[in-house]
């Protein structure tokens, strides 16, 4: 009987040691998810800009306009990424700026105004 007992003790916390390993790789195979999302979607979002500083230069605004509203949807993907990827981490200090950068990148797709295409 108290052999029994024991093996039954001693599965239980193989189980729940084993739950707790997986849901340790869980969460960082989600940080890694989201991050690997931030670094391509900001990748396209500085193509993006670059396309549109280029359209600008050539005095072609309106597809300098729709290049930095593609900017400006992959940047505020990106940083949502990332602040997904920051509920799996114990670092606060990393992240400071997400929230205002991504109104930064917010404000960016606001390009389609009659002065900012004609002037």
């Amino acid at each position: 009987m108290l052999h029994q007992i024991l093996a039954i003790i001693v599965f239980i916390l193989t189980i729940v040691s084993l739950s707790d390993y997986t849901y340790a790789q869980d969460q960082q195979t989600n940080f890694k998810k989201y991050m690997l999302e931030w670094r391509e979607k900001s990748d396209l979002a500085q193509g993006y800009l670059r396309q549109g500083e280029e359209e600008l230069k050539n005095g072609v605004k309106y597809k300098a306009c729709i290049n930095q509203r593609y900017a400006s949807k992959f940047g505020v993907e990106a940083f949502e990424a990332l602040i997904k990827a920051q509920e799996y981490t114990d670092t606060d200090k990393e992240f400071l700026n997400i929230e205002q950068n991504l109104e930064r990148w917010k404000k960016l797709g606001n390009c389609s105004t009659a002065n900012s295409l004609f002037n």
